[in-house]
């Protein structure tokens, strides 16, 4: 198989867990559902904050990039621990 296939590959695999599976798994966790419990009470508090919406808008700016670069973490992370994966379960195939 070659380079791009092995790429397109792994990106379908990825596209494959990172959706249906993931859903299913953060709604069983009960990790992610306090994390999110914290989330909804922390942006309760700012809505009581009575920011101008000048301000409102910064905060909105900065959470969603704080979001979007731990989202692009955790997939670059994904990526890597699924390719390590593949290549050590290949590599024990190989001493066998």
């Amino acid at each position: 198989m070659e380079k791009s296939e092995k790429i397109i590959l792994l990106e379908i695999i990825v596209n494959a867990r990172t959706v249906k599976a993931l859903d299913e798994a953060v709604n069983e966790s009960s990790d992610y559902k306090d994390a999110l419990s914290r989330q909804d009470k922390a942006f309760d508090g700012l809505d009581k904050a009575g920011l101008s919406g000048e301000q409102k808008g910064m905060v909105d700016r900065a959470i969603t990039a704080a979001n979007e670069c731990g989202a692009v973490y955790g997939a670059v992370a994904y990526r890597l621990g699924l390719h390590d994966g593949i290549k050590l379960t290949a590599e024990l195939n190989e001493i066998k």
